[in-house]
């Protein structure tokens, strides 16, 4: 039986999806919440700062002395390429990591190859520039960063800073795409509706809902713009884009080389599930994948803490949540607590069952905002989750 082990700012979707596929895992991530030590033969939390994992990641994986078949990283290396690096060159003969290459990463997440990448594969997309002077009305965002929370409007005429660029904003739907790739080609999972903005900024990755409606046409541009981004990038797995869309058309903001967090709303459409799909179009197996259409629309939504709070003994969470912290955390104001989740036969009611597990999870939460005045433990402070 295959064991992995799977490295990611939140990993427990991955773990769920590997285990659901008869597979088992070992997973580093900076929360341990509950529900991933549930499904995992061990969990290992690890330094998280800044959206991304820390220069002891390697020599945490050596002395955790596993045994795995390969090594599947999802977010939280973005602004670390060169961990990837490290991994490989660490661990490449012993276990295999499974996800894009370095290079790749480090392409996708530096603005002006980005841009470059773009053009050259004739893909629509939003301007963006890493140095100057930031135009009115475009938005200030750091490079290499995922969630959204580090997203906000630029003051015209305002330099731009290292680690930042200027990106223009662009009017519409915001939306996501999640595909397979296997370097050459792409297959589309699905596209989802995002309804960005919460405690922790209005742009911060909050709510998306699956199965965006697309006519015919809207889908093969798409289609033909997936294609172009994998042969161009050279993208391997399960990876998501994030787009605006706009008079029939889309507009690319960014490219997550990743496996992102809208993988829980199209799992159980895939045979075997996207953990498996993700192995397999890493080794280039894309055609051997089997989707099913939708019977229902699916959404998750993640609950902000409205203030500092330490998680209680014995809590009951609502059902349909996932992401639990362990009692005793202490989560931050603006961080998240956990993610709801909903299933409808349209958009509406799923956003309404989002809203009112929001609601149960916010009341529930209330009475733990009073431990933290008598026990305040940063040691267990919740880092921001990624998309």
């Amino acid at each position: 039986m295959p064991h992995w082990l799977i490295v990611s700012g939140s990993a427990r979707a991955l773990a769920q999806s590997c285990v659901a596929a008869g597979w088992t895992c070992d997973v580093i991530d900076p929360f341990a919440d509950t529900d991933t030590q549930a499904v995992a033969r061990r969990t290992v939390r690890a330094d998280f700062r800044d959206g991304a994992f820390g220069d002891e990641l390697p020599a945490l994986i050596a002395g955790m002395a596993g045994r795995w078949d390969g090594i599947v990283d999802g977010s939280g290396f973005e602004p670390r390429p060169d961990l990837l690096s490290a991994l490989d060159r660490a661990f490449h003969a012993s276990a295999p990591r499974r996800g894009n290459a370095a290079a790749t990463v480090q392409q996708c997440k530096t603005p002006d190859a980005l841009a470059a990448g773009l053009r050259e594969a004739g893909v629509r997309h939003a301007a963006m520039r890493s140095e100057g002077r930031a135009p009115d009305g475009w938005l200030m965002k750091q490079t290499g960063a995922c969630g959204g929370a580090h997203v906000r409007p630029a003051q015209g005429g305002e330099t731009i800073p290292t680690g930042w660029h200027a990106q223009a904003c662009v009017a519409g739907i915001p939306a996501s795409v999640l595909f397979l790739a296997d370097g050459h080609r792409g297959r589309i999972v699905g596209v989802s509706r995002q309804f960005p903005g919460a405690i922790a900024g209005p742009y911060a990755w909050c709510e998306a809902v699956s199965d965006l409606p697309l006519d015919d046409a809207q889908l093969a541009l798409l289609e033909r713009d997936v294609d172009a981004i994998v042969r161009a990038f050279g993208l391997r797995g399960l990876n998501g884009a994030d787009l605006v869309l706009e008079g029939g058309r889309h507009v690319l903001l960014e490219i997550n080389p990743r496996p992102t967090a809208t993988l829980a709303l199209y799992d159980g459409r895939v045979a075997g599930g996207l953990f498996a799909a993700h192995i397999a179009a890493c080794a280039g197996q894309l055609a051997d994948v089997a989707m099913s259409p939708a019977r229902a629309l699916r959404g998750l939504r993640v609950v902000y803490a409205p203030h500092d709070l330490i998680v209680g003994n014995g809590v009951r969470w609502p059902e349909g949540c996932t992401d639990l912290p362990a009692a005793g955390s202490f989560v931050a104001k603006a961080a998240p607590v956990c993610t709801a989740h909903a299933a409808g036969q349209d958009e509406t009611r799923v956003r309404a069952q989002l809203q009112r597990r929001e609601t149960e999870v916010l009341h529930l939460i209330a009475p733990f905002a009073g431990a933290v005045a008598t026990h305040h433990n940063n040691e267990l402070e919740f880092p921001r989750r990624s998309a």
